[in-house]
């Protein structure tokens, strides 16, 4: 930030007046550049307390930990760069958005400090989320899959939603549409966080972060404190119907079986081999559905043009939900709601939006990092 001065001679200065200096409203700050934000304060305690959670547990959590987790996604930073400014560009070009200003703006330091910091929250907070994912039938064994079906079925006045989903779309053209869709979900969820990422509203860019890192952080709890494999595991031959149809979903159901009984092998055994940790099984909740949902959110406070498409992914991803046997109509439901609250945290704790600025519409006047 900068401060305009006025100087003035020796003879003015005895002319002028003494009257007592105001203090400026908002005082410089000189670290302004290097203040940690909320975002980064999360993910750094998602990252401690998973890791001393688990090695409470027994299980071994040093640096090979991180390697596999957060060395790898680093190499996708300059892909993540360049979709996001893309997306940007073309979001300004359809919505007639100022594409001069923005790119002006993209070259700064400052966009490039807070662009990295906000791409490092996002490939640490995985740490925590991948092994806590992972390690549920190490630490929690328990399967609550049962009664997740049972309330499912009363929730629906009697009806399984994954029995009524499978047999209303069978044989018909949604179901290999329904499994494609389903494949795109991190293709989507990517472009989507590289998209606001590379937004010119700091506010907007560490609300998106802090959400995100919330919405992640609490699922992989819930996973820990109510495991579920979900229904294509508990009554596979529901999904007979539609199985030959949807070879991604029942491919990746069959690679995450076997990481599965390496698990449940190795805690037999006190030994793990050949283990994948991105490759958990979890059910409640889905982040799947809570996702797109979080997006449709803020696409519905900051960004109108996109509120329908993300209704439509949101309804799509939970079609496909069901109709795979990835989830119980359930978890949907409470993935949406762990998405609104980590919506509405992330609003309150980074305060209202900043006032319009004409140069840059929706409020995109820059804010200080």
């Amino acid at each position: 930030m900068s401060a305009e001065t006025e100087s003035a001679t020796p003879a003015a200065a005895a002319e002028a007046p003494l009257v007592p200096e105001k203090a400026p409203e908002n005082p410089p700050r000189r670290w302004a550049g290097v203040r940690i934000h909320a975002f980064e304060i999360v993910t750094l305690a998602s990252m401690v307390i998973a890791a001393v959670f688990l090695r409470a547990h027994g299980l071994r959590m040093d640096w090979e930990t991180v390697r596999w987790i957060v060395v790898p996604p680093l190499g996708k930073l300059p892909a993540a760069l360049g979709l996001g400014v893309a997306l940007q560009l073309l979001y300004r070009l359809l919505t007639r958005r100022p594409l001069r200003a923005y790119l002006r703006e993209v070259v700064r330091p400052r966009w490039w400090i807070l662009w990295l910091r906000l791409m490092l929250a996002l490939v640490a907070m995985q740490y925590g989320y991948f092994w806590m994912k992972v390690s549920v039938p190490l630490v929690h064994p328990r399967l609550w899959d049962h009664a997740l079906w049972r309330l499912d079925t009363w929730l629906h006045f009697g009806i399984s939603p994954s029995v009524f989903v499978v047999n209303l779309f069978a044989g018909t053209p949604l179901v290999p549409l329904l499994d494609r869709w389903y494949g795109l979900w991190v293709t989507t969820v990517f472009a989507t966080l590289t998209f606001w990422s590379a937004s010119l509203d700091d506010r907007l860019r560490r609300r998106i972060l802090l959400s995100s890192v919330l919405l992640w952080t609490l699922g992989s709890w819930i996973y820990m404190s109510v495991p579920a494999l979900g229904p294509a595991y508990l009554a596979p031959r529901v999904f007979d119907p539609v199985s030959g149809e949807m070879p991604g979903a029942y491919g990746g159901q069959r690679v995450l079986r076997e990481n599965y009984g390496r698990l449940l092998e190795g805690r037999r055994s006190g030994a793990l081999r050949q283990l994948n940790p991105t490759r958990g099984i979890a059910a409640m909740p889905s982040l799947h559905v809570g996702l797109h949902f979080f997006f449709f959110l803020w696409a519905r406070r900051r960004a109108r043009p996109l509120v329908v498409p993300f209704a439509l992914a949101t309804g799509l991803t939970f079609a496909g939900s069901l109709l795979t046997g990835w989830h119980y109509a359930v978890d949907g439901y409470v993935g949406m709601l762990l998405a609104w609250f980590c919506y509405r945290v992330a609003r309150w704790r980074e305060g209202a939006d900043p006032v319009e600025d004409p140069a840059f519409p929706r409020s995109e006047a820059l804010t200080p990092l």
